[in-house]
This record gives C-alpha cells, sequence and structure tokens, in this order.
C-alpha cells in the first residue's frame, strides 16, 4: 500500500487531489494538510510513504516545507507547481531536498486550479515513486532535468506554426564558446528563427554550457535533444559528442525536429558543424543562415556548399577577430562565403536579417569591404 500525504492551501485543491490519487489501487492518504506546520504534524504522527506537495503552500517562502520535511521527517516528495516559477537553480535545491518529480499546474478553472484536467499525468506521477532511484540525488536531477526540459518545451501563444521560418546554424571550434556568447548575448528577444550551435566540445559540458547561455538571453536555450520541435525565439545546443541533425515529422519538410546521425562526417568533427548544415539545407525551411565562427580545421565548409546551393546565406567571422582563423578561412577561400564580419557585428546583422530588414549579403574583397549592415 503507498501511503501518501496531500498539501495544498486550497481546500478545493486537496479534495479533487485526494479524490484522483485516493481512489487509484493500492493507493491510502493518510492526510490532507493545508499549511507546513499542519504538513509536518501529520507527518511525525502517520507515516507516509510520498508527499503531494503545492509549491504555493503556505509559508512555504524559500521552500520552507521541503527544508523541513527534509530534517524532520525525510520522505520522497512530488511537486506542484506553475510553469513561470520553474527553473534550473529552484530544480537542484528541490531535488537535494527530497523532490524526485515535478508536475506542472494547469491552468485555473475560475477560481481553482483545475487539477482533473491532468489527472493521468498526477497519477502517473505519484506511482513513479516506487520506481525512481531515490537514493541518489544526481541521477534524480539527471531525470528531471531531462522532463522538466519537456515540460517547457510547450509552443507559446505567438508561435503556433509548425517551425520557424528561419533556421541559423551556428558553427565553432577553438575560441567558439566565447564567440558563440557574444552573439547570443546580443540577438533580439523576438527573433523568429531557431539558432542551431553546434561546438566541437566533449559530451560531458554542452548541458551546463547551454546553462550557461541561458543566463545571458531571454530566448530559450536548450540542450538538443531528439524529438526537440524548431520553434522560433529558440536556441539549441548540439550535444557533445553526437552528430545533430533536422528531419521532418510524417514527410513535412517545413515541420522539423531535432534528430541525431551515425553518418560519419568526412572530418570526424563532433558535433559536426557539416553535417548540421546540410539537413538543415535539405529542408523545406523558408531561410538558411550559416555562421561560421573562430576555429581550427574545415568543418563548416562543405556545409556551407550545401546552403548557399540552396539559396541561403553563409557568414563568416574575420580573421581578426577570431582566435584561430582556420574554419572561417576555409569557407571563405572556397567562394562560399556571402558576408565576412568582425565578431561584434554578427549578430546586428542576423537580427536585421531574420526581421527581414534591406541588408547586403555579398562582400567584393572580404579584406577590404568589412562593411556593417
Amino acid at each position: 500500500m503507498l501511503r501518501v500525504l496531500i498539501a495544498d492551501g486550497s481546500s478545493y485543491s486537496r479534495i479533487v487531489l485526494q479524490d484522483i490519487i485516493g481512489t487509484a489501487a493500492g493507493v491510502h492518504i493518510t492526510g490532507l494538510a493545508s499549511d507546513v506546520n499542519e504538513l509536518l504534524e501529520k507527518l511525525k504522527i502517520a507515516k507516509a510513504d510520498l508527499v503531494v506537495l503545492d509549491h504555493d503552500l503556505p509559508e512555504n517562502k524559500d521552500l520552507l516545507a521541503l527544508k523541513r520535511i527534509f530534517s524532520e521527517a525525510p520522505v520522497p516528495v512530488l511537486l506542484l507547481l506553475q510553469q513561470q516559477e520553474l527553473n534550473l537553480e529552484l530544480l537542484k535545491q528541490a531535488v537535494e531536498l527530497g523532490v524526485y518529480g515535478v508536475v506542472l499546474k494547469p491552468g485555473r478553472s475560475r477560481f481553482y486550479t483545475s487539477y482533473r484536467s491532468i489527472a493521468q499525468d498526477v497519477l502517473q506521477k505519484v506511482m513513479a515513486v516506487r520506481s525512481s532511484n531515490l537514493n541518489d540525488p544526481q541521477l534524480r536531477y539527471d531525470a528531471m532535468h531531462q522532463e522538466v526540459a519537456l515540460l517547457r518545451d510547450t509552443p507559446d501563444p505567438d508561435t503556433s506554426m509548425d517551425s520557424a521560418n528561419t533556421v541559423v546554424i551556428i558553427g565553432a571550434s577553438t575560441g567558439g564558446t566565447k564567440a558563440v556568447e557574444s552573439i547570443i548575448r546580443q540577438l533580439s528577444p523576438n527573433l523568429n528563427a531557431t539558432v542551431l550551435v553546434a561546438l566541437h566540445l566533449p559530451h560531458n559540458f554542452t548541458r551546463a554550457y547551454a546553462e550557461r547561455l541561458q543566463t545571458q538571453t531571454s530566448l530559450r536555450v536548450v540542450e538538443g535533444r531528439k524529438g526537440l520541435k524548431l520553434k522560433p525565439r529558440k536556441v539549441i545546443v548540439a550535444p557533445g559528442g553526437k552528430n545533430m541533425v533536422v528531419q521532418s515529422v510524417m514527410g513535412n519538410k517545413k515541420n522539423l525536429t531535432i534528430d541525431f546521425t551515425e553518418e560519419v562526417p568526412v572530418l570526424f568533427d563532433q558535433p559536426s558543424i557539416d553535417l548540421l548544415m546540410k539537413s538543415v539545407a535539405q529542408s523545406a525551411v523558408k531561410q538558411v543562415v550559416g555562421v561560421i565562427l573562430t576555429g581550427m580545421g574545415k568543418d563548416g565548409t562543405a556545409g556551407a556548399a550545401f546552403i548557399k546551393a540552396r539559396g541561403g546565406i553563409v557568414v563568416a567571422q574575420d580573421e581578426e577577430t577570431s582566435a584561430i582563423f582556420g574554419m572561417a578561412k576555409s569557407a571563405i577561400d572556397s567562394g562560399y562565403i556571402n558576408k565576412v564580419l568582425p565578431l561584434h557585428e554578427i549578430a546586428d546583422f542576423l537580427n536585421k536579417y531574420v526581421a527581414g530588414q534591406q541588408v547586403s549579403t555579398t562582400d567584393s574583397n572580404y579584406e577590404i569591404e568589412r562593411t556593417g549592415v
């Protein structure tokens, strides 16, 4: 028998949650609590296997309820919270304090949270406590990090189109982390495009890098995962050590999602800029923009050829602002570059191009004509 205690400041919500959870086979509701003190009192009187806790519980400022449960009566917690309350810092703290899962609260129906609209999700999360690895906070955090990314990946009201009309692919290697940060930081918060970033980074670095980028922009930044939709105002960082590409959904080449390929790139660089650019260029997205930044080698040159052939444009970082003028030089020498710009001008060019403003996309002599847009 799974013993569950429900803590919610709303009497109506407590009753609804009790009805949803308590009617499941093998579940017993040990009590209902309306605030932190009542929650702790009931936990000490009647042992529970799980607490279903509303983040907005009275007196739960700074996660006080979780802190007291953790120190006075440790028990796994399923946390109910609003989407806008969810962030990585809260997630880390919550996991450290015994939270094994989260449920995003639905909208309110008149005066009450309509939990019945997500009854199945609530029940699934409640029952999942039996199969969760509760002894390893890092495993819990990794699992919840992926789940939270999925939960937060919901369409914005003003971005209902299948995919972004414009996809920007930024590729870099040596010196590229700072260069990419500089561009992302300056991109318009209303950028009507998806930005795909491919950096030659190890597999255990890109998640933290994506989180770092998120602190520098109001655009949505995530690490790439299979099935993730390409939506406007989103930045997707290719996971280290994997070759990220895009694929169409149900044969609709305009509806794009993230995928990964086992195809071995000629240059063996991972994530491969060439393979990512090629896959986007072969899609039916309206506009494709390639950006090749600082880095050693030639990754991006073949990809730039695919973008140029399909009528897209490719921008390269100039020698003066590049830590290593290798990848960009290779693409320039091959004749696939429309524009050569210093790093600090690239974001402004992208903002104006995506917005449909008139910009120059040719450089007759990149050594002399580095004109702005």
